[in-house]
């Protein structure tokens, strides 16, 4: 073994609520059906944990998870279920899986009291997860961002509990992936798109000063920092306090600033070393963890740094 953490490994369950989601995705790039990659857990994929020296996966439930559900209490259900049922997992191999909480964000508080319920009760659980913005709307449109002033209540709960907060991809709203992405739809999900919405919404909450009135919050992007740590120089340069005077982000501070003690990166899904010494140079190791993204990236792949160029051996 090497000690290796995972830290964005996938997981699903297979529910009334849940179904929908998984239905029709193409095989995952290990082979084999994507489904019962993602059910599985001490099989296959502590297999291959084992040969490539991978000692721990955090796990959590695929996106978009509750944050898929426009109706709050299907949100919420999902969320409990969920967190239970991976508690349980996890409970059969503590010392190789521990978990990423699930919360629905309809509510801010109920957000925070279902988080408290997954670290004060349940077990292995060590952070939690979001897939990017709440959905809401009859049409599925309305999407809820986090950068809002109600959801300080969310986010002195997870920093109160010491608990890293995993902001992660999902899917653009009908509307939008109409507008945008219909006629390129190849670009709406991990080539472009789920960079393109993240970077957003991390970039809106830093801006928004929820860092800055939480100071010991941490949150946590993958993919390499979804193109931030490339785009650093030109964000900082930009985001001018003379032309924007009102921006509520502290104006003693530029947002590499927050690299490696409130914001940190994995590289799940992005296995370039060009890439890896762009963000090494740009926000520091301090900043870096590993991830693979499994079962959507193979594990021995993710093990490996190659030189930019994506080919199977």
């Amino acid at each position: 073994m090497y000690g290796k953490i995972a830290l964005e490994e996938a997981w699903a369950i297979l529910c009334v609520a849940y179904e929908p989601p998984l239905r029709g995705i193409a095989d995952g790039v290990i082979g084999g059906d994507l489904v019962a990659n993602l059910l599985d857990i001490h099989g296959t994929r502590l297999q291959q944990m084992d040969e490539n020296g991978v000692d721990m996966m955090v796990l959590s439930l695929s996106s978009p998870g509750p944050q898929g559900a426009t109706d709050r209490q299907e949100a919420e259900d999902l969320a409990h279920l969920a967190n239970d049922r991976l508690a349980a997992e996890v409970s059969r191999a503590p010392a190789r899986f521990a978990a990423l909480a699930s919360v629905s964000m309809h509510d801010p508080a109920q957000a925070g009291e279902e988080l408290r319920r997954c670290i004060d009760e349940l077990t292995g659980f060590v952070g939690v997860i979001i897939n990017d913005y709440q959905s809401a709307g009859e049409d599925k449109n309305t999407m809820i961002f986090f950068d809002r002033p109600e959801y300080d209540v969310f986010w002195k709960v997870a920093e109160e509990l010491e608990c890293p907060v995993y902001l992660h991809p999902r899917e653009a709203t009908p509307l939008i992936f109409e507008q945008m992405w219909k006629d390129r739809p190849w670009l709406s999900f991990s080539a472009l798109g789920y960079a393109h919405r993240v970077g957003m919404h991390l970039l809106g909450i830093v801006t928004a000063g929820v860092l800055d009135r939480f100071p010991k919050l941490k949150i946590v992007i993958g993919h390499m920092g979804e193109h931030i740590p490339y785009d650093l120089y030109r964000i900082d340069h930009k985001l001018n306090r003379a032309r924007f005077p009102d921006m509520p982000m502290a104006k003693d501070k530029l947002v590499r600033d927050y690299f490696g003690s409130q914001l940190f990166i994995t590289t799940s899904g992005h296995f370039s070393t060009a890439a890896l010494l762009c963000a090494l140079q740009e926000i520091g190791a301090e900043s870096i963890m590993f991830s693979i993204d499994y079962p959507f990236e193979s594990i021995p792949n993710g093990c490996q740094q190659r030189s930019g160029r994506y080919w199977e051996e």
